[in-house]
């Protein structure tokens, strides 16, 4: 219950965040707009009026690029001052005097700040889904519901990267940094190191067959395990990596079920190297 207590506060201190109004405002356009594309995108290819399954599922792929990219940014942003900030403005003894435990604080953090995440993805699909069922009338409900689901699962992923971040220093200008880095290394440096490493090995950078060490160097990032997370709970093969690179052999790294084991240790892993540091912090 002690971390409970430490979720609902820290919830009511995250939610007042101006940024985050201006995210979740942003998100909830990207939302909007991708309803509209989806729809326009039926009419364009002539697919049946009132189909809602199909436009719901072309609504699905416009907002997976944009989830990729907004929800990190919105997660990091909630996330990289929890225990950081606490240390540098002194609060964090005082917190720490309570009847809680330095576990406690960081599992309370990560509720805390996971729930404001999932109200500003909840908020932008709720607008999507207005926009939707405006534009063309009707939706799959359970796609749609499904799809909301994996994107908080995704951002709980990234709060527990911005949280451990924050659990292993004393100072939000670092853990900021931090998480800038990350947002770098799983964006462009990640993708463009593979491609230098494929460039070396094959001579070129588009192959005929990719081999399966690229497919499993790609498949790692959060980003790339979401969309296999989303390609195995909604069936369709449009979110995996055999369709981006067309291919009928995947290793195990690029299945699309092991997509959730891989958000399980990006989110694990760094919340529990943070937690680690902050056991044996001197505050």
């Amino acid at each position: 219950m002690s971390a409970i207590t430490v979720a609902k506060k820290d919830f009511r201190d995250a939610v007042r965040s101006r940024t985050l109004l201006a995210l979740t405002l942003v998100f909830a356009l990207f939302t909007f707009g991708g309803a509209f594309l989806a729809s326009w995108t039926a009419e364009l290819f002539g697919e049946i009026e009132g189909d809602g399954a199909q436009t719901t599922m072309d609504l699905l792929f416009a907002l997976q690029t944009p989830a990729s990219f907004l929800v990190p940014i919105i997660a990091l942003v909630v996330g990289y001052a929890a225990i950081a900030g606490e240390r540098e403005s002194g609060s964090l003894k005082f917190l720490l005097g309570l009847p809680h435990t330095r576990r406690d604080v960081v599992l309370g953090k990560i509720l805390g700040r996971t729930a404001v995440v999932a109200v500003s993805i909840l908020v932008g699909f709720a607008v999507g889904l207005v926009g939707l069922v405006t534009f063309v009338g009707s939706v799959s409900v359970v796609d749609y519901l499904l799809f909301t689901l994996v994107t908080i699962l995704f951002g709980f992923v990234y709060v527990c990267i911005g949280v451990g971040l924050s659990s292993m220093t004393r100072s939000t200008t670092k853990a900021a940094v931090g998480a800038l880095g990350m947002v770098l290394l799983f964006w462009f440096v990640w993708g463009i190191a593979a491609q230098l490493v494929l460039f070396w090995r094959e001579g070129s950078f588009m192959v005929e067959s990719f081999p399966e060490w690229y497919l499993s160097v790609v498949s790692l990032p959060p980003d790339s395990a979401y969309a296999a997370a989303l390609g195995t709970i909604l069936g369709e093969d449009g979110f995996t990596m055999a369709s981006i690179y067309e291919t009928e052999s995947l290793p195990l790294l690029a299945e699309p079920w092991f997509g959730f084991v891989l958000l399980a240790f990006w989110a694990l892993v760094p919340l529990g190297f943070g937690l680690w540091r902050f056991d044996r912090a001197d505050l």
